[in-house]
């Protein structure tokens, strides 16, 4: 009896704290838009069923605090064109229940029944006693409506997905990962190499809203309005014109303007920014912020563990290399976030577990791509497209490709050597992805041909500016549980007819074939100088293997990386220089060096000049760079321009104005495909 009377108290106390929690005043209208009274406290069936009474027919209730911030009727005009139609019927509502609509269209809700009372702090209006319109507010996001029925103690919700997918998966097989197919020596191969995150399936479940669009300029302007700076400090005039492209959109902006639905995306984000911009959009819509910042003591980005990172903090008015920022991610959140890699690359397939791209595979024509994703439409870097322009994916949602690139974090673990353990990288490609393959000019942007599931370029500090998109995974209810892979759906490891032939260009060697051997050129400017020999504590050997060029692994060997040698038209500036720096276009270079036990130097110099392809020379200075030992590999002992420790990365530009030794990195001049390097060691 005791713990019967206990129960009571508690359910009584519950029940009470409920109440307080949804105490407000509210304005109650009829369905000529009246002001006919008010309530306070709580809203109440009984309470409701006596407006309605009175004013023979259903009525519209807003709470007092927001009847001032939007008109709360919709004009005649307005209702004249409604948008999108929705007939639910009321024994749906006993579900969750979530409607897609799209910012700033009119809809209409038509419930099989009579209905007491509409909830909601949108403007809208009554049709009849079933029926009502409403405006779609202006950002991106979710909306709830709550339906009083007659003889229903507890009101119905539905949920408006504004701009938004979803995603109701249960138990949905998908296929995650990429192999990579290699043409070699024209005998069509499928490989793995450490480059590439193996195809798997996996079944999922869970509930998943996901942003139909990348992230509009407009709505980055409206929600961050309070962090966009008014004038911005920067001293690097890049990302002063950067920064100030940002302002200027604020200065041409008005607060809480509308922003419409396929406004431009936003390409001038770092990851800090669109982690900051997730959050805002979490506290807009009471949620709790995904994302949680401290100070960082580390100076590189990197995964600490499972949702820890350090990433660059690259905010609007500071961006500085030396200073790094901590995230934590807060599980217990299910507010607005970054897609994880294997989130994103289950909403990119949209359910396709054959093709290497939603276009099919590089085979087809380019008009065909186009289709699918905006790429070669060149734009300034803080230029872009209109969103939703083109086709969807196989889950409704747009650009995925093309247009903008997407920050994408990793969860726990880094599948790709090449990133070096760090916590993000970017997916999709641009619009500055070329059109036409230039076989002489390989530059920061690439063919549109290389461009598929697997495509991802580097971001190492996070400083990258790109677009994204947010998802929210509802209730935290997500379950992934890989499983074998279907007949007939997976690509066999054996030759296959499907694959495209045009990979030739992406990889015009055997993996791990060294590089053209420099050809050794007498030093005219000191003929005495003893020629293509080594001095390693006093004793003289020489260098027996040809030079490497590659990517560091996270073991921090080298590792082939077609193209070997990536070149660059030229290098502007310090901030182009660093943004090569950390990109895929970057390089390390090794050397194998006689073994012999008086060979004790653990650091080399060389001198490296430029010669033409009849061993001439152009005639510019050379430059000297450090190498350091990194063990020892058959019977040699290896010596590399970057370990995990120490050195630089090495660019290529076709500019000798460019060429040097900088804090950052080594720019080596390189003007033909056909010149040579010209190696001396220094003593």
């Amino acid at each position: 009896m005791k713990k019967i009377v206990f129960m009571k108290k508690i359910t009584l106390l519950i029940a009470a704290c409920f109440a307080l929690s949804n105490a407000h005043e509210y304005t109650v209208y009829d369905m000529n838009g009246k002001n006919c009274g008010s309530i306070n406290g709580i809203l109440d069936k009984y309470s409701l069923a006596k407006f309605a009474k009175e004013n023979h027919g259903s009525v519209l209730v807003k709470k007092e605090s927001l009847k001032n911030l939007n008109q709360h009727q919709l004009s005649t005009k307005q209702t004249k064109h409604v948008d999108s139609n929705f007939n639910i019927s009321r024994d749906s509502l006993n579900k969750e229940t979530w409607l897609e609509v799209e910012k700033n269209e009119v809809a209409k809700i038509c419930v099989d029944g009579p209905v007491v009372a509409w909830e909601t702090s949108m403007n809208s209006n009554i049709f009849n006693d079933s029926c009502l319109a409403f405006k779609v507010p202006t950002l991106i996001g979710v909306e709830k409506i709550r339906v009083f029925f007659p003889n229903a103690n507890i009101p119905k919700n539905i949920y408006l997905a504004i701009g938004m997918k979803y995603l109701n998966f249960k138990n949905k097989e998908v296929l995650l990962g990429f192999n990579e197919f290699v043409n070699k020596k024209g005998n069509l191969i499928i490989s793995n190499p450490p480059e590439s995150d193996p195809e798997r399936f996996v079944s999922v479940s869970g509930t998943y809203l996901v942003d139909k669009y990348p992230v509009t300029n407009c709505e980055i302007t409206q929600l961050m309005w309070d962090s966009l700076p008014a004038n911005p400090s920067f001293v690097n005039k890049q990302l002063k014109e950067f920064a100030e492209q940002r302002t200027s959109r604020k200065n041409n902006s008005i607060r809480n303007e509308n922003c419409v639905t396929h406004d431009s995306a936003a390409c001038l984000i770092s990851l800090l920014q669109a982690m900051k911009y997730a959050n805002a959009r979490s506290s807009r819509e009471g949620l709790k912020p995904y994302y949680i910042f401290s100070e960082s003591d580390y100076y590189e980005s990197k995964i600490l563990s499972k949702g820890r990172y350090v990433i660059g903090n690259f905010d609007y008015d500071l961006y500085t290399d030396d200073r790094f920022i901590q995230v934590d991610i807060d599980r217990t959140s299910d507010g607005y976030r970054l897609p994880y890699y294997d989130e994103w690359m289950m909403f990119a397939r949209g359910g396709d577990k054959k093709n290497k791209a939603p276009w099919g595979d590089s085979s087809v024509a380019f008009e065909e791509t186009a289709k699918h994703a905006r790429f070669a439409t060149w734009k300034q870097y803080y230029e872009s497209e209109p969103v939703g322009q083109l086709k969807p994916n196989g889950y409704g949602l747009y650009d995925i490709f093309g247009l903008v690139q997407e920050h994408v974090l990793f969860e726990e673990r880094n599948p790709f050597k090449g990133l070096q353990g760090r916590p993000s990288c970017l997916k999709g490609g641009d619009h500055h992805v070329k059109k036409e393959y230039e076989q002489n000019s390989i530059d920061m942007f690439p063919y549109w041909k290389w461009i598929n599931y697997g495509y991802y370029e580097s971001n190492y500090n996070g400083g990258m500016d790109a677009g994204f998109r947010l998802i929210r995974n509802i209730g935290n209810n997500a379950k992934w549980t890989e499983v074998k892979a279907p007949k007939n759906e997976v690509q066999s490891n054996k030759q296959s007819k499907g694959i495209s032939k045009d990979l030739s260009s992406i990889s015009n060697s055997p993996k791990n074939e060294p590089q053209k051997r420099a050809v050794p050129k007498p030093d005219t400017a000191n003929p005495k100088r003893k020629q293509k020999k080594v001095v390693f504590d006093g004793y003289i050997k020489p260098i027996s293997r040809d030079i490497l060029f590659g990517t560091l692994s996270d073991k921090g060997s080298v590792e082939a990386k077609s193209p070997a040698i990536p070149r660059i038209d030229t290098i502007a500036n310090d901030w182009i220089r660093s943004f090569f720096a950390n990109s895929n276009l970057a390089r390390a270079a090794k050397v194998w060096v006689i073994k012999h036990p008086k060979t004790k130097v653990k650091k080399i110099k060389a001198r490296i000049t430029l010669l033409k392809s009849d061993s001439t020379s152009y005639g510019f200075n050379p430059v000297e760079i450090e190498l350091y030992k990194n063990g020892e590999e058959g019977g040699f002992y290896v010596f590399q321009t970057m370990t995990n420790s120490k050195g630089k990365p090495l660019l290529f530009s076709k500019d000798e104005s460019d060429a040097g030794n900088y804090e950052d990195a080594v720019i080596l001049c390189l003007k033909s495909e056909s010149d040579i390097f010209y190696y001396e060691m220094l003593e």
